[in-house]
């Protein structure tokens, strides 16, 4: 029989030599048939051939799986040595194909070369071999009778195996840089968004300061101790410390770290400069209890600025011992007290001088820090130059105001005439006139070319000329200062000495910007952490802060002196004060502060996220309690007590401990946070880790009474029926059963009611039993349990374990209902002489299983039929 799956190849598949064999006389006596699946193609207007070959691939898989099996386990060469053996060329029988459709028209798979058929090797004998044939597809008739080789084809030789290699991108090691990027300038393209934003990646803050990027790691490993902080914390999201060496060749691998402060400080001197001055703010603090939340707001007047500037004093005794930022807030706490700290008391004529002496002591007292706060650096410059040159050296000191030890040092020098002119610096205008016109003299007869330009220098300064242009060059006698000094060099000796603070400064701003007069030639008021790093003028306006000026905190506190209406934003930027943008200590306790003086005009927006920046400062560094007490100042109420609640259930502990209830006592009591909220939280965390006690616990503590009896008849009063651990169940049923608190429980009369009817029939049974004449006690306590017995079939039952503690209170009343019947029968007690018309009824009533119920009706019936025979 015909195989119907296959069809005759076309003509011009045929092989030429079969066409001569037919001639010669070998050609079928009869037409071969045609398969099925040819005519059902050829009626439908396919190519038969086409069909074929869909139908051979469908055994692409298994045949691609029988040779590469057949390879490796060494079936086919061991085919192929049979073969040899034989002393014939490779051959492939065709008996030997299960499928020889797919064996004809998928050979190329598993060939070598481009053809269909390669030419077989030479024998080893030295025979020749056997002729080609073209490549065909063998008819039906002949696949299906094969008794004889018949027309066979050479394989061609196998080839040994070549390891795979993969076609494609090699990966690049790192991002190509954008100098040699052929996106360079086209990254502004938002038509193409791949490339606009192809050198950008999502920040990803996770929770407890966890940040994953895939830049460089920006922190050390943990410490242990730090790592078992983050661990108790409740919400760590660092993973676990591997044992195997990191991969850290790749470019593009996400890195996961916590981000923490470079200093390497105590973590107690740490804290201590987190701790005292919040102290500091509760102690001059308002607390307004009106609301549920309470509000705390800043007291008025000048005590808590006072304050702040002693606890700095007394931290920076020993400067080496702390670092530049903490050295820099006192820096500004002694400003703010110079500025706006008590002067003492003043006994003017009249107002107008009253402000005239103002003025004047607030001059007095600035020029006194501009002093204090150059000191250091002079000393440095003066033991550099004075072996060098005393000139330089009596220059520095006049920076500072210091000019008795100018004086001293001049005469030191042998400068007497140098040594008067120092001692007239702070004089009139008239010295500061006559040393002008002697400038001009000198460089109208080029006579300053022969005079040391550092002489020049402090004549300049003393004769109140910024700039001075010599016969040689221009003397600037601001360069290579530090723009406080910048600032003491105008008042002290630009100005005259009546000038207050804000001429000073606007002098000052004329010299570092410019002015249609002058050009600039004073430094810019750079943070400190900018100035320490000498960036130059010209570089700093060319950086992306050039739109809006990065300048130190302390000249923006004397913005805000001279312009009452200046603005507070960048004032309070952190980046004015230290480069690290997420410390916002000095900036939260300054706000504070201008607050008790007066100055509100910071928008709401802004004081939000000055509130909520510190207290995540706070939560960091595991000052949970003091972060709350920050989130207290919010304005707001809603948010206030939301940011409140938040920080209470990530942070309150279930484990009392020491450290955890000086805290909630300092909630409590110094804060007046309301109590419930504690416990709430803790209820909170309870039901995350699955603890239904103390769930049911803090929610009883916390006044959620609907809330606390669901749990407990849900989950903790069958276990407490069924242990008989009833005075457990007591302590919350009792608790809960008080007129205004059980009005407002959800089923309370079906629910929690009855098991506290239930342990209130059991300890009235047990006193009972101990009096001598129980007569109005039986009586009270037969209307209980039969009052109980019909209302125990109202509990839910939602388990297997409630079912089961609903049987034992079921059983348990069927037997106290017979012990209450027989003791109130007269004459002796007995259980077999219970009336039966008082204990059916209410026997019925019990929801028991078959096996109690059963029992129980086991014994009414001899009950009955003891009376039946009784009566009879």
């Amino acid at each position: 029989m015909a195989d119907i799956t296959q069809e005759p190849p076309p003509d011009h598949m045929l092989d030429e030599n079969d066409d001569e064999e037919r001639q010669d006389g070998e050609s079928p006596t009869e037409q071969e048939p045609v398969s099925a699946s040819s005519h059902i193609a050829s009626s439908l207007g396919i190519n038969p051939h086409t069909l074929q070959i869909m139908k051979a691939s469908l055994f692409v898989e298994d045949d691609e799986c029988d040779m590469f099996q057949d390879q490796r386990f060494g079936k086919y060469s061991h085919r192929m040595d049979e073969s040899q053996e034989m002393g014939s060329p490779r051959i492939l029988l065709a008996g030997s194909q299960g499928r020889p459709s797919v064996g004809g028209l998928l050979q190329s798979r598993f060939s070598s070369g481009s053809s269909l058929f390669s030419k077989p090797q030479e024998a080893s004998s030295g025979l020749t071999p056997q002729r080609l044939h073209m490549p065909s597809v063998p008819e039906p008739s002949r696949l299906s009778l094969w008794p004889t080789l018949a027309p066979s084809f050479f394989m061609p030789t196998p080839t040994l195996e070549v390891p795979l290699r993969t076609v494609g991108t090699r990966r690049q090691l790192g991002p190509v840089p954008l100098d040699r990027s052929v996106t360079l300038g086209k990254g502004k393209l938002l038509m193409d968004m791949a490339l606009f934003m192809g050198r950008s990646f999502r920040v990803g803050w996770g929770p407890n300061w966890t940040l994953a990027h895939c830049g460089e790691q920006i922190s050390q490993a943990k410490s242990l101790q730090q790592d078992q902080q983050t661990e108790a914390m409740g919400y760590g999201f660092l993973p676990k410390p591997s044992t195997f060496k990191q991969i850290s060749e790749y470019p593009f691998k996400v890195n996961m770290e916590k981000v923490i402060n470079v200093s390497e400080r105590d973590v107690e001197e740490d804290l201590s400069l987190y701790r005292r001055p919040l102290a500091i703010e509760l102690k001059h603090s308002t607390i307004i209890t009106d609301e549920p939340c309470p509000l705390i707001q800043p007291a008025q007047g000048v005590d808590a600025l006072h304050e702040y500037a002693e606890w700095i004093s007394e931290v920076t005794k020993e400067p080496d011992s702390v670092d530049g930022t903490v050295r820099h807030w006192q820096l500004v706490w002694t400003l703010c007290e110079a500025l706006w700290g008590s002067l003492g008391e003043l006994d003017p004529d009249s107002e107008m001088q009253s402000e005239y002496r103002q003025r004047l002591q607030r001059r007095r007292a600035f020029s006194y820090w501009l002093s204090q706060s150059a000191a250091r650096r002079i000393e440095e410059e003066v033991a550099l130059s004075q072996h060098k040159s005393h000139v330089e050296a009596t220059f520095s000191y006049l920076t500072g105001n210091r000019i008795s030890e100018a004086c001293r040092l001049a005469q030191q020098s042998g400068e007497h005439r140098l040594s008067l002119l120092l001692s007239q610096a702070s004089g009139s205008q008239h010295s500061r006139e006559l040393l002008s016109m002697q400038l001009v003299d000198w460089n109208r007869l080029q006579t300053d070319s022969f005079i040391q330009e550092e002489r020049l220098r402090i004549y300049a300064l003393l004769a109140g000329i910024p700039v001075w242009q010599s016969s040689e060059s221009y003397i600037n006698v601001c360069s290579e200062l530090d723009w406080k000094r910048c600032v003491a060099i105008h008042l002290w000796y630009m100005l005259p000495p009546t000038a207050s603070i804000a001429d000073a400064l606007s002098k000052y701003e004329e010299a570092f910007q410019g002015s249609s007069e002058c050009q600039k030639y004073a430094c810019s008021p750079l943070p400190p952490y900018l100035d320490d790093s000498q960036l130059g003028l010209e570089e700093f306006e060319d950086t992306e802060e050039s739109k809006r000026p990065l300048y130190d905190i302390c000249f923006h506190l004397l913005k805000l002196y001279s312009d009452r209406h200046y603005d507070l934003q960048q004032l309070l930027d952190p980046c004015t004060v230290t480069f690290d943008r997420l410390d916002y200590t000095l900036s939260w306790h300054l706000w504070n502060v201008l607050q008790a003086l007066n100055y509100s005009h910071l928008s709401e927006q802004q004081q939000g996220l000055l509130h909520t920046s510190y207290a995540a400062q706070l939560e960091s560094t595991g000052l949970w309690e003091m972060s709350i007490f920050v989130l207290l100042h919010i304005s707001d109420a809603q948010q206030r007590e939301r940011a409140v609640r938040e920080m209470l259930s990530l942070h309150c502990p279930l484990v009392e401990t020491q450290d955890s209830a000086e805290r909630e006592r300092f909630l409590t009591e110094n804060l007046c946070l309301p109590v419930q909220w504690i416990h709430e939280a803790k209820a909170t965390r309870a039901c995350r880790e699955g603890d239904k006690h103390k769930e049911a616990l803090h929610l009883f503590k916390a006044g959620h009474w609907n809330q606390c009896h669901k749990l407990v008849v849900q989950y903790l009063a069958s276990d407490a029926i069924i242990n008989e651990n009833h005075g457990y169940l007591l302590e919350f049923l009792e608790g809960l059963a008080s007129p205004d608190r059980c009005t407002v429980i959800q089923d309370w009369d079906i629910s929690g009611r009855v098991f506290l009817d239930y342990i209130h029939v059991l300890q009235t049974l047990d006193g009972i039993q101990k009096l001598e004449g129980p007569g109005y006690e039986l009586e009270r306590l037969h209307t209980e349990v039969t009052s109980l017995c019909s209302r125990i079939e109202l509990i839910q039952c939602t388990t297997a374990r409630d079912r089961l503690a609903q049987s034992e209170m079921a059983k348990r009343l069927a037997n106290i209902l017979r012990v209450v019947l027989s003791l109130g029968w007269e004459g002796a007690p007995d259980l077999k002489r219970v009336p039966l018309r008082h204990l059916a009824p209410h026997i019925g009533h019990l929801p028991m299983p078959e096996d109690y119920a059963l029992e129980e009706l086991r014994g009414l019936t001899q009950a009955y039929l003891r009376e039946l025979i009784v009566s009879q």
